[in-house]
């Protein structure tokens, strides 16, 4: 069975809106894959973390949009996940991104997400993110021919699917160079 790693990069860890989503996910991939979650606000990343990304078939993202952009757990874990760009760590390894958001900012959220961990290394299947909002939720309970418009609940089974699909995908994938002997020293000099 699949090893799939979900980190949740919300501030409010496993109280808040992104708890909930991942449960959504949890039961969707119950019979297809082992899944282990990080809240990413109580587990920085550090070498046990970077060993169940390594061991994972894939990773799945997910967030709220503070500010028109992702949690600030996530960014740190960005921040110092760093040293692994381009590495047989995260190099094709598959993932998918899940966004919240109470109205607006969480496309933008998810395609410079999207693009960073493309950058990363990490394979982007097609279709393997999506935005869920309040007001969506709200409008969905209602009846209306434009529904079809917006994301809901259930296109996260796609995503999934598209998600499960890559992670069978083995491929040699080629690598630019990277500055691994300190990326993080001062080049500024005054």
């Amino acid at each position: 069975m699949k090893k799939i790693l979900i980190l949740n990069g919300s501030p409010t860890g496993a109280q808040g809106n992104c708890a909930q989503w991942i449960k959504i996910l949890t039961t969707l991939l119950k019979k297809k894959a082992e899944v282990d979650v990080v809240h990413l606000v109580k587990t920085p990343f550090s070498s046990n973390l970077e060993k169940k990304i390594e061991a994972a078939a894939g990773i799945i993202f997910t967030t709220g949009t503070y500010w028109d952009s992702w949690g600030s757990p996530l960014q740190k874990f960005l921040e110092d996940m760093t040293d692994l760009e381009a590495t047989p760590v995260v190099m094709g390894k598959p993932c998918a991104v899940f966004v919240l958001m109470h109205s607006v900012g969480g496309k933008s959220v998810l395609s410079r997400l999207q693009g960073v961990l493309s950058t990363m290394g990490f394979l982007i299947p097609p279709m393997s993110g999506m935005v869920y909002s309040l007001v969506s939720d709200i409008a969905l309970k209602g009846k209306s021919s434009h529904a079809k418009d917006l994301w809901q609940k259930e296109d996260a089974e796609l995503i999934l699917e598209n998600f499960l699909k890559a992670c069978d995908l083995k491929l040699t994938w080629t690598t630019w160079p990277v500055d691994k002997k300190d990326p993080k020293r001062k080049w500024l000099r005054t």
